[in-house]
């Protein structure tokens, strides 16, 4: 079984908040993949990110039951440890302006999933060991 792609944090707004219908399809048929053959991650510092934007307004208990939802859908949350968090420094390093959370889950794809990232986030655009795709 190969992974597929790590989810940046966006993915998780663009399922609970998707902008199309086309949007919401793309979403559900990811976590529908996931469920089935567990090949997405996320990593833990998008935990973090949802807590701390997504929590503003929806509250802390929600973000809470939709990260426990992400679980049980079959997406690994891929805890940081000393050899991704000094990729991600080197990372960081090497990219100029990209911010330590975006390294973070640049390196989980980069170590995990082949470099592989589903975001609409530019700035992964600018890190060379990374592949993006997304659906408007």
């Amino acid at each position: 079984m190969a992974l597929k792609a790590v989810l940046d944090t966006r993915f998780f707004f663009a399922f609970y908040d998707p902008l199309s219908h086309k949007q919401e399809e793309w979403c559900r048929s990811i976590a529908r993949d996931a469920k089935k053959s567990g090949t997405y991650l996320a990593s833990c510092v998008t935990i973090a990110e949802l807590y701390g934007n997504m929590g503003k307004g929806v509250g802390k208990d929600v973000v809470s039951l939709r990260i426990s939802s992400m679980r049980n859908a079959g997406i690994e949350f891929v805890p940081v440890d000393e050899v991704l968090a000094r990729h991600a420094g080197e990372l960081k390093l090497s990219s100029g302006e990209v911010p330590m959370a975006d390294a973070i889950i640049a390196s989980t794809a980069v170590l995990c999933s082949g470099g592989r990232v589903l975001t609409d986030d530019d700035r992964f655009k600018g890190i060379k060991s990374v592949k993006t795709s997304w659906v408007e």
